[in-house]
């Protein structure tokens, strides 16, 4: 059962608006007021009851793809836009997490990326 803990109940959205620093759980629990990363992640284990890494992970890539997809950006801003250093550790995280390159995930049709969303589990919720 989830607690509510007013110290961490905007703690998505301040990941959101914050992802170009915010890259690790230590990162985003200074970033809501922690000194201590853990005592951050049982906190917000609690109230959401999922781990952070795994919200993290998931927000990160729900943006990076969003902007792949948009063709707005090349894939070293988009990297940059998201803590990551440039277009190589972009490929390299995006192919670990999503087992396809970024250029791929461009031509993905909708459902071929929420099946490559599902195999990360259901961070989401």
């Amino acid at each position: 059962m989830s607690t509510y803990n007013p110290q961490i109940s905007n703690a998505i959205e301040e990941l959101q608006q914050n992802l170009s620093r915010t890259s690790r759980v230590e990162d985003w629990a200074k970033l809501m007021g922690y000194d201590c990363p853990k005592k951050f992640a049982r906190s917000f284990m609690r109230q959401y009851e999922v781990r952070p890494i795994n919200i993290l992970t998931y927000t990160r890539l729900k943006s990076i793809s969003m902007q792949l997809r948009d063709g707005q950006k090349s894939n070293f801003q988009i990297a940059r836009a998201h803590g990551i250093s440039d277009e190589i550790a972009l490929n390299k995280f995006v192919n670990y997490h999503l087992g396809c390159s970024p250029s791929r995930i461009k031509h993905l049709s909708e459902e071929e990326l929420d099946k490559r969303f599902e195999k990360l589990g259901n961070a989401s919720h």
